[in-house]
C-alpha cells in the first residue's frame, strides 16, 4: 500500500481539511482580486489546498471499495459503476464535514458514500421516468441546500463540479417540472408487489437496516401482524415519506436479486 493511499490519522484529517479550506479562501480571493496578500502566495496556499484535497480522498479509497463490494455482492450492479458513485459521494462528504465536530471523517463519509453506491444499484431497476424525476429532485434539492449555505443562488457549474455531470445535464434537470405524483407513482408500485414469499424472506438478511426493518414490519414477517404504512412508520418512528422511499427501496431490490437468481 503506497503512502498517498494509506489510512488518515484523526490529526492528519484535521490538518488536511485544515489545508482544504485555506485553499478555497485562497482561491477565492484570486478569483476576486481584493486581497492584500500577494497573488503567489495565495496560489501557493491553493495549490496546497488541492494537494490536500487529493491526499484525503486518496486516504479514504478503501473506505468506498469496502462499501461498493458490500453493495456489489447483494445486487448486480458492477462493481466499477457502484466504486465511481460511491466516490462521489466521498467527495460530496468531504465538501460538507465540519472537522471542528469532533468526530472522524469516516463516520460522516460512509453516509454519504452508501447512499450514491444504494442508489445507483436501484437504478437499474427503476422505470426511467421515475430515476429521472427522483435525479431532478435531488439536483433541485441540493440547489437549495446550497443556496442556504452560500447565501446565494448556486450556479448549474457549481452543481456540476459536486455531483460530476456536465452543466448541460443539470441544466436539464432543473429545467423539469416538480412532479408532484413522483411519491403516489412510488407508493402504488409498492402497494401492487405481491407479499414477500420464503425466498423474500432469506434475501432480507442482505438489505440495509432501515430497508429490512421497513419490509419486516410492514409485512409482518417479525413475528407480528402487518402493519399499514402509516402505523408502521409510526412503530419505526419515521416520517411517512421517508417509509415510503425505504419500502419502495427495499421492494425493488428484492425484486431485482429475485430475478436474477431465477435467471441463473
Amino acid at each position: 500500500m503506497s503512502d498517498a493511499t494509506r489510512v488518515l490519522t484523526a490529526e492528519e484529517e484535521v490538518e488536511l481539511a485544515k489545508a482544504i479550506e485555506a485553499g478555497l479562501v485562497a482561491g477565492e480571493s484570486l478569483r476576486h482580486g481584493d486581497h492584500a496578500v500577494p497573488a503567489g502566495d495565495l496560489m501557493a496556499v491553493q495549490r496546497a489546498g488541492d494537494r490536500a484535497w487529493q491526499r484525503f480522498l486518496l486516504g479514504n479509497v478503501r473506505l468506498v471499495q469496502t462499501i461498493a463490494g458490500q453493495e456489489a455482492r447483494r445486487s448486480t450492479a458492477g462493481l466499477d459503476e457502484l466504486f465511481q458513485e460511491g466516490f462521489l459521494g466521498l467527495a460530496e462528504a468531504l465538501l460538507r464535514w465540519d472537522f471542528a465536530a469532533g468526530y472522524r471523517f469516516s463516520t460522516y463519509a460512509a453516509q454519504w458514500i452508501r447512499r450514491r453506491v444504494v442508489n445507483a444499484a436501484v437504478d437499474q431497476w427503476v422505470p426511467a421516468s421515475t430515476r429521472t424525476a427522483l435525479r431532478a429532485r435531488g439536483v433541485r434539492c441540493l440547489a437549495d441546500e446550497l443556496t442556504v449555505e452560500l447565501r446565494r443562488s448556486v450556479t448549474d457549474g457549481e452543481l456540476a463540479g459536486l455531483l460530476g455531470r456536465s452543466e448541460r445535464w443539470v441544466a436539464q434537470m432543473r429545467a423539469l417540472p416538480p412532479m408532484t405524483s413522483l411519491e403516489p407513482e412510488l407508493v402504488a408500485e409498492s402497494a401492487s408487489a405481491p407479499e414477500p414469499d420464503a425466498d423474500v424472506r432469506a434475501l432480507l438478511s442482505g438489505l440495509p437496516w432501515p430497508e429490512a426493518q421497513v419490509v419486516r414490519t410492514r409485512f409482518g414477517l417479525d413475528g407480528r401482524p402487518a402493519l399499514r404504512q402509516r402505523a408502521a412508520a409510526e412503530a419505526l418512528g419515521l416520517s411517512l415519506s421517508t417509509l415510503r422511499r425505504y419500502e419502495a427501496r427495499a421492494l425493488r431490490r428484492l425484486r431485482g436479486w429475485l430475478l436474477a437468481e431465477r435467471a441463473a
